[in-house]
């Protein structure tokens, strides 16, 4: 059976074990083995990080939850690391990515403004990328697929994977 490692701060989740149960029913039926970075048993940050990249190493593939986190428009920085290292590795690498809108609407919600000088949005002083994707270009194009909810994300691993 193909395994998956789970990349996300779903970790950092107060119902992060019920969540984790989600994942595992869900790949079960899949036909999909979990690996999933809470299972470590390491209680130093450079023991997770070495157990966290030999599950990616081991992985045939990588789900990362790209959703915003600690702040209102980027995903957590580990994740994003990890996929990096799971492309460079050849991997399969899906994000869960709940709003799918394109960045320069996600921003506008959270305050961007149109600069007419410039002919582009502002977000925090910087401009904002205007491609249609729902993430950062580099982001966005390292990904094998997108989708919004861990549901739709296992099936679609299981689509690609199961051969």
């Amino acid at each position: 059976m193909p395994s998956i490692y789970f990349a996300g701060p779903d970790v950092f989740r107060p119902d992060y074990a019920s969540h984790a149960a989600l994942v595992r029913e869900l790949c079960a039926k899949a036909g999909i083995v979990p690996l999933l970075p809470g299972d470590a048993e390491h209680d130093d940050s450079l023991g997770i990080y070495n157990c966290n990249l030999d599950l990616i190493r081991k992985a045939d593939g990588v789900i990362a939850n790209l959703n915003p986190f600690r702040g209102p428009s980027e995903p957590d920085s580990g994740t994003v690391f990890e996929c990096g290292f799971a492309l460079a590795l050849g991997k399969v690498v899906i994000g869960i990515v709940s709003d799918q809108r394109d960045l320069v609407s996600k921003l506008k919600d959270q305050g961007a403004t149109f600069d007419e000088k410039l002919n582009s949005y502002l977000y925090e002083g910087t401009t904002v990328e205007d491609f249609g994707l729902p993430l950062n270009l580099m982001l966005s194009h390292s990904l094998t697929a997108t989708a919004a909810t861990v549901q739709q994300v296992v099936a679609e691993v299981h689509k690609r994977l199961m051969k």
